[in-house]
């Protein structure tokens, strides 16, 4: 059954300064959440909706074509003829942080969940798993921010998990005291909780990201991560994942958190382990800061993999023949499974056998489970699996077994 997946905000109109001067984009964090998740959900059974109201002026327009060249549906974006979307300008200062400015008084966006009756509540009604920010919420008038809320309450209580991320902007409210209040209010109704420990501390002074987890977890969110920048994320439950790679640059940081949650969303609606969701998430946000602008073309991050195993001595020369022809079947379906520069390497007089290859696909558990289901791969380990000698310290599930990289020089 396909999983159904809204996220609630308002898209802007982006102001960037570009080399050849002013450019024109789309933005807006719960909409590039939702590009990113959409993205990373492609091949799966996930779809994507945008809940939002926009004008029917071009701007608008051009935001609702680009969800949809995205792959985000657009059945729950409504037009109103008497307003337009929202704009902002971006400056960024030379380590890459940026400051907003913003037009976004009259968007159409502040009209949602304005009455009962009000046609953004249906794709609650009709979702798995609902997103929305502390900006969501900022932009509404306190009845729609009650609407919203008891809907989004009572859908959970029949079995909808809601996601939210606070990201806090102190110019959207109308004073620290309420977009407290507010925000707390809609932490008490949250499954998975995306913060940044940043937006934590200036809201309820927590300076301690592993406090800030475990109240939201006291709260009733059960799973998620606390934001920590260049430091990586502090999952609320489970086991920690890391370590974490580091940016080699910093270009823009616009973005980065809400890339972030929209691979987290993506990977857990996927299935996928909260260690692979939040190793996932923080590599996409890498990607993300080491360019300029919120939503970046994406080319998938390299995977560099190792393994080792040993063969059998009387082997030795069966195995090596094989492998100086491997059949053509078997290489195709490495190459469709994103693996590439692999290779196999003997120690001699061990006998052993080091593995390495690359990965540039964005989700190795599917690849990896497309290779084993290969009837030509399958007989090809048929004859070659015999010859090898697997270590007994390998994991469960494992045949060669994976190691840690400890060093690595591009």
């Amino acid at each position: 059954m396909t999983v159904q997946i809204a996220c609630i905000g308002e898209p802007l109109a982006e102001i960037s300064q570009g080399n050849s001067g002013l450019g024109v984009g789309f933005g807006g964090d719960t909409l590039n959440t939702a590009i990113y998740c959409a993205r990373l959900a492609q091949g799966h059974d996930i779809a994507v909706h945008y809940v939002s109201a926009v004008g029917q002026d071009t701007l608008s327009q051009g935001a609702v074509d680009l969800l949809a060249r995205e792959g985000v549906r657009t059945d729950h974006v409504t037009r109103d003829p008497a307003r337009q979307i929202g704009i902002y300008a971006i400056q960024n200062d030379a380590a890459g942080e940026r400051s907003f400015h913003y037009w976004r008084d009259q968007s159409a966006a502040r009209q949602m969940f304005a009455e009962d009756n009000a046609s953004h509540l249906a794709a609650i009604e009709g979702c798995d798993l609902a997103y929305l920010s502390g900006i969501s919420i900022a932009i509404l008038t306190q009845p729609a921010r009650d609407r919203l809320w008891l809907a989004l309450q009572a859908r959970r209580a029949a079995g909808m998990r809601v996601a939210f991320d606070s990201n806090y902007r102190p110019n959207l409210w109308d004073s620290a005291g309420v977009a407290r209040r507010e925000i707390a209010r809609f932490w008490q109704i949250t499954d998975i909780a995306l913060p940044s420990h940043e937006d934590e501390q200036v809201l309820f002074g927590q300076a301690d990201p592993q406090a800030i987890a475990a109240r939201l977890v006291d709260g009733g969110a059960h799973s998620g991560a606390v934001k920590c920048g260049a430091d990586g994320p502090i999952a609320l439950s489970g086991p920690q994942a890391g370590p974490y790679l580091q940016a080699e640059k910093v270009v823009d940081t616009t973005g980065a958190g809400d890339s972030f949650n929209g691979a987290y969303l993506a990977a857990i609606a996927r299935g996928e382990p909260q260690e692979s969701a939040l190793q996932l998430a923080h590599n996409l946000a890498l990607q993300v800061v080491g360019q300029r602008g919120a939503i970046i073309d994406l080319a998938p991050a390299v995977r560099r993999m190792g393994s080792v195993i040993r063969l059998k001595p009387e082997h030795l020369d069966e195995y090596k023949r094989l492998h100086a022809d491997v059949w053509s079947g078997v290489l195709a379906r490495l190459r469709a499974s994103n693996i590439t520069n692999y290779s196999i390497y003997l120690k001699q007089p061990e006998h052993l056998m080091f593995g390495y290859f690359e990965y540039r696909g964005t989700d190795f558990a599917a690849d990896d489970a497309a290779i084993a289901a290969d009837p030509t791969t399958q007989e090809w380990w048929a004859l070659c699996g015999p010859m090898q000698d697997p270590f007994e310290t390998r994991k469960s599930g494992e045949w060669w077994a994976e190691m840690e990289e400890v060093f690595h020089l591009d």
